[in-house]
């Protein structure tokens, strides 16, 4: 299963109350270890028993033999404790080899929760391969970027709201891909949501500060569309806006022009194999096919010279003095003129 798959079920087993002893969570995307983290903390312990059987434990300041010694006492006026080990990264490997003796025979009424984040364990340990066996063991891969659509749609379902391609695709294309961000922003958006409804492009302006009329999104599709006015009316306000820095700009575009570059590489291929190489949804396929018409291969490549170019001006380099709103709106229209 892929990550958020696990992810959802470890949640689901928790919500249940169905526990296991020992939860090795490991891996790049921190997102994921720290939510889990939580939620086990909470949902296995009640408010009142949280003072006497929760322990929380850091890699830097603790040792096995410690970690060991907490996890065999026994809860007090709580059916379980809950031991946690956060920032496990910072031991080395080898210090676990010391816990495998516990791994294989933990405390029945102790949840050991181990946070070794921003990395992946050695997958080739023995005592990792057995916990996989018996307890949980959580790989938290990043997501990649076109997975983050996906992510906020199932996210607000899994909160009783809805939301469309459209506004999923905003939101991820402003907010990047730093999902601890991006998820707090979802929940934002969830609360001030009545539950069954959908989160609206007016919404999202409200309470995230993405214009829904001003964004990077509606730069690509009037760029695509060969609407020189309001790109340049879209450029004008990104260009003064401190969410939207040149920087992120220009790489959303050359993410863009990248796409274009694969409509052409998979041309006459149906609706489903291409949204499949775009890695989009099927939904967005139309925009690009049409964009595609207006930029053809040669122009693509003069393109990503002119995007290589202001990404270099807006770091200095060959700037005569230029601000980063001067620079993007001399670049969409060098990019639609060219």
């Amino acid at each position: 299963m892929s990550t958020t798959d696990d992810f959802r079920k470890i949640r689901r087993d928790v919500a249940a109350g169905a526990f296991k002893q020992v939860y090795f969570l490991h891996g790049d995307e921190p997102f994921f270890i720290d939510r889990l983290s939580d939620e086990i903390e909470h949902a296995a312990l009640q408010e009142h028993e949280r003072d006497f059987n929760l322990s929380i434990l850091y890699g830097k300041d603790t040792s096995p033999d410690a970690v060991t010694d907490t996890c065999l006492r026994y809860p007090m006026m709580a059916e379980r404790q809950v031991v946690v080990l956060r920032e496990a990264q910072t031991w080395r490997i080898e210090a676990f080899d010391k816990l495998e003796a516990y791994f294989k025979n933990p405390t029945p009424t102790t949840v050991l929760v181990i946070c070794y984040k921003h990395k992946k364990a050695d997958g080739r340990k023995t005592w990792l391969k057995d916990l996989g066996k018996k307890q949980v063991v959580f790989t938290s891969e990043k997501l990649k970027e076109e997975k983050l659509p996906e992510w906020i749609q199932l996210y607000v379902k899994s909160h009783k709201r809805q939301i469309g391609p459209v506004e999923s695709k905003l939101l991820a294309d402003h907010l990047g891909s730093d999902l601890g961000k991006l998820t707090n922003e979802v929940e934002k958006l969830c609360i001030v949501t009545d539950e069954g409804k959908a989160i609206t492009a007016d919404l999202i302006q409200r309470n995230v500060g993405i214009s829904k009329e001003f964004n990077i999104f509606e730069l690509q599709k009037a760029m695509g569309a060969g609407d020189h006015y309001k790109a340049q009316r879209i450029a004008q306000f990104l260009g003064t806006d401190k969410n939207s820095p040149l920087v992120m700009t220009v790489g959303l575009l050359s993410s863009y022009f990248a796409k274009l570059g694969v409509v052409h590489a998979n041309a006459g291929k149906q609706q489903g194999e291409l949204a499949a190489a775009l890695k989009v949804p099927p939904f967005f396929v139309k925009d690009y096919a049409q964009a595609a018409r207006l930029y053809p291969p040669e122009k693509l490549q003069h393109i990503h010279h002119l995007l290589r170019e202001t990404d270099l001006k807006s770091k200095g380099v060959g700037n005569a003095g230029a601000n980063d709103g001067e620079l993007l709106r001399e670049l969409v229209a060098r990019v639609m003129l060219s």
